[in-house]
């Protein structure tokens, strides 16, 4: 893990038809730290899905974007974590892209994530992951990468259980700890120029 003074870029891509935008903070954490769950199950929440509270705003609601999603994601070895979110969007939209996102991002830490939210994440991505391994596939590639770092199927089973039982409270703190607005580094690509956006 290496902490990075956050940058906002907006690089000039002439004649290109979209535009794409990409915000990530690099987050002190592996897949053993006991936070590691309710950030999983935080990031579910805003932007996991497509009605996860980033998608529903800037695609659902406000169609600024064709294609947006939040990630999180943290290694087995090391500690070099990173929330992040992308989005797809018509130059001209992407100003209100950015706004959004941000907007979004800063109401959810200062409001929380609601019990009732949290509930049903909490059964959707369980759900999800009895579908992912009904895949051979995926199952196929979920055990090589248990097999790569000693461990075994026992190690989602008790991620499971731990993202079951997870309170509100709980997701909100971790959500709170790792993430924060003034931290967040924003890249954006597009032909702006000719949208007239970010003047």
């Amino acid at each position: 893990y290496k902490q990075f003074a956050p940058i906002n870029r907006k690089i000039e891509t002439h004649d290109k038809a979209n535009a794409q935008f990409e915000a990530a903070v690099r987050v002190k954490m592996n897949d053993a730290n006991p936070d590691y769950p309710a950030m999983v199950l935080a990031n579910y929440i805003l932007g996991g899905t497509i009605s996860g509270r980033v998608p529903d705003r800037i695609r659902n609601r406000e169609g600024l974007s064709y294609s947006v999603r939040t990630n999180f994601g943290a290694p087995t070895e090391g500690d070099a974590a990173m929330f992040s979110m992308f989005a797809i969007s018509n130059p001209a939209n992407t100003p209100k892209v950015e706004a959004s996102f941000l907007d979004e991002l800063r109401k959810t830490l200062s409001a929380g994530f609601t019990p009732q939210e949290v509930a049903g994440a909490k059964k959707e991505w369980l759900d999800q992951q009895v579908v992912v391994r009904s895949q051979e596939a995926s199952l196929a590639t979920t055990l090589a990468a248990r097999e790569r770092n000693s461990r075994t199927m026992a190690w989602d089973k008790a991620l499971e259980a731990k993202i079951a039982a997870l309170t509100a409270d709980q997701v909100n703190a971790a959500f709170r700890k790792y993430v924060n607005p003034v931290e967040i580094s924003i890249v954006k690509a597009g032909d702006f120029q000719a949208a007239g956006a970010y003047k």
